[in-house]
């Protein structure tokens, strides 16, 4: 026979909350990352190990052995001048793509903000260029820098500045800071869409605020403007600063690294090592030294701008 004090204490029991899953009210969300995160795994994580496990090795992507080789390879990599070179200019994108890119993305974002009237216009028109394809921007600013018969020396020509005349791209002097200027072109768009979005969400009545209390064009940017655009300068210039590392296509139409090493970039080392030199031991090597330095940077930068937006 059953006693009143147990079914009093089945009773609470039942009634008292079960313990649920803590993502349950998150599971069909859940659910849906599954496929994006499995292609994910399958073509980033996947093939990042299998370049960690071939950078100790030595293949020549031809032969089906594959022996051990140890840091033989990293050891390589160390030594090599024309890596630790491109290195360098890799560092120089990415100072001009980061400062100058985000600088004139701004600027043009701001004087598009106030030109109302006209703003789709330049929305449409500044992020044409992002569009073409990087081997036509290559082409088209390879005419246009060509010594002979490209437009800005021809230009420069027809308003009598003969003597101003250059090699672009055949200058070591200058061909870094010429694919720069066409880099900078091709991305800067991009980064002007998003400025332009965040400023658009700005209240106008911190402006009317701003001014009613006496504060100027350049106290407005500094306490209204910025403090806003704060999430978005970090978006674009992590977007910009790993896009100015991981150039390729736009320094091999335009140079393939020329002349001498001047404008190579390690994703060019990477390719001629693996493609032309058939060292994939090497390449591998070289892959998880600049992937480990893109990382550390993004994570750098995330970092130090969390710390400012939190201050």
């Amino acid at each position: 026979m059953t006693t009143p004090t147990a079914v009093a204490a089945a009773r609470r029991q039942d009634l008292a909350p079960r313990k649920r899953w803590p993502y349950r009210k998150h599971a069909v969300g859940l659910l849906f990352l599954l496929p994006a995160t499995a292609l994910i795994c399958l073509f980033t994580l996947v093939p990042f190990a299998q370049a960690i496990l071939l950078s100790f090795q030595e293949w020549d992507g031809i032969s089906p052995d594959t022996p051990w080789v140890g840091l033989e390879n990293y050891e390589r990599v160390f030594g090599d001048q024309v890596f630790w070179e491109s290195m360098k200019n890799v560092l120089a994108f990415a100072v001009i793509g980061f400062f100058i890119g985000n600088a004139i993305s701004l600027g043009m974002a701001m004087a598009v903000h106030k030109a109302r009237r006209a703003r789709s216009f330049f929305r449409t028109a500044y992020y044409i260029p992002g569009v073409f394809s990087v081997v036509v921007i290559g082409l088209m600013w390879g005419w246009l820098y060509e010594p002979s018969v490209g437009i800005i020396n021809r230009l420069l020509v027809s308003i009598g500045l003969e003597g101003l005349q250059q090699n672009w791209l055949g200058d070591p002097a200058l061909a870094l800071g010429s694919v720069a200027v066409t880099f900078v072109w091709y991305h800067w768009g991009f980064g002007f869409i998003l400025f332009l979005a965040g400023l658009q969400d700005i209240p106008a009545e911190q402006y009317e605020a701003a001014s009613l209390d006496g504060a100027r064009a350049w106290a407005k940017f500094r306490y209204v403007t910025w403090p806003h655009l704060v999430p978005v300068t970090t978006i674009v210039g992590l977007l910009s600063l790993l896009g100015a590392l991981q150039i390729f296509g736009t320094v091999q139409v335009l140079t393939n690294g020329g002349p001498g090493y001047h404008t190579m970039v390690p994703t060019l080392v990477i390719y001629t090592e693996a493609f032309t030199s058939h060292r994939y031991g090497v390449a591998a090597a070289m892959s998880v030294i600049f992937g480990g330095a893109l990382v550390l940077l993004a994570l750098i930068q995330l970092g130090l701008t969390q710390r400012r937006s939190r201050s």
